[in-house]
């Protein structure tokens, strides 16, 4: 990886060189050999190419541009900004080094450590996705992802502003219709969140993540066999995902439809076995049996050994602490 140091070093280039005369012939050589160097894998040897090529026409935004994207396929997210940085001083109206630089930024805001890092390179983003879509209205790609980076920092008008922007660019592209959907849901605008979410199915039907969140939706509207169907939809496109059955599981517990909720909850297991929605369910199966028999005290136990999984995995679970505490037999000691 290319440390900061060289990344500087070429985005300096431009002020280095202010005073001598370009030379874009020898600058232009210097960038298809650094190209060509590219091609083969040998980045440190295409970055000294592309630094000369800059060195020769300080003005030759393509070379910072190139380096930059070196520098982002290697994963130095940091150095990658700087050569961005260059090229957009270089050519101010040059629409491809604007948008990789706000892809950069979103990267950056990926593996960003503290809340604050994260809004900084997301605020970083927008801007920089504001400038290239002043530059070129009409990218598909610079829409869509400002409107993510809206919707990341919670600014949900901004957010559908630009989403809707780029389905009117591509009106057939399943992405951006399931983006408006989770908005629109985010917002608790769920009769248009369904109708977004189905206009993506509509589009690319084989879409299991897709149909979890329209099952959901569904869920918040208490349309319980409308979230099953969707759910079991998602199964049957993605039958490894323990999340779907873990879905399918609640929705037949609430239509006390215990056995299929049994069989579904088992699949994710199997899928899964550190599923803490999988092992709440099947907990809540037992005690179900077990409240309607006190006698069959084992139900009792399989339910608050589920459970008691379930806490382990994910403790923040309030309620079933304390059905948990309300189940569990109170310790007797020592018997004389």
């Amino acid at each position: 990886m290319i440390g900061l140091g060289a990344a500087l070093a070429l985005a300096a280039v431009a002020g280095c060189n202010l005073t001598a005369a370009p030379d874009t012939e020898a600058a232009i050589d210097h960038y298809v050999r650094g190209k060509l160097l590219a091609e083969q894998g040998l980045y440190d040897a295409a970055l000294a190419e592309l630094a000369q090529a800059a060195r020769s026409d300080a003005s030759l935004s393509i070379a910072y541009t190139a380096a930059g994207d070196i520098h982002r396929k290697r994963g130095d997210y940091s150095a990658a900004v700087l050569s961005y940085e260059a090229a957009c001083r270089a050519n101010p109206y040059e629409f491809r080094s604007h948008y990789n630089l706000g892809v950069t930024h979103q990267l950056l805001a990926e593996v960003a450590r503290t809340v604050e890092r994260l809004q900084y390179e997301l605020s970083q983003a927008i801007s920089i996705y504001l400038r290239a879509i002043t530059i070129k209205p009409d990218d598909f790609d610079a829409n869509l992802n400002l409107s993510a980076c809206y919707f990341q920092l919670g600014k949900y008008d901004q957010a559908e502003q630009y989403c809707l922007a780029a389905i009117r660019i591509n009106p057939n592209h399943a992405g951006a219709h399931s983006n408006l959907g989770v908005i629109y849901d985010s917002q608790g605008r769920l009769y248009e969140a369904i109708s977004a979410y189905k206009a993506s199915l509509e589009v690319d039907n084989k879409q299991p993540g897709l149909w979890l969140n329209l099952g959901s939706t569904y869920l918040k509207q208490n349309r319980v066999k409308a979230a099953l169907r969707a759910f079991e939809k998602a199964a049957e496109y993605s039958p490894g995902t323990a999340a779907a059955w873990e879905q399918i599981g609640a929705c037949h517990v609430q239509l006390r439809q215990f056995d299929d909720a049994m069989k579904a909850y088992e699949k994710a297991l199997d899928l899964n076995p550190d599923s803490p929605a999988a092992h709440r369910g099947v907990g809540v199966i037992y005690m179900s049996r077990f409240v309607l028999d006190h006698q069959k005290i084992d139900l009792r136990d399989k339910a608050l050994a589920h459970w008691n999984r379930s806490l382990e995995l994910q403790p923040d679970q309030q309620d079933l602490v304390r059905f948990v505490e309300k189940y569990t037999p109170k310790y007797q000691g020592p018997q004389l």
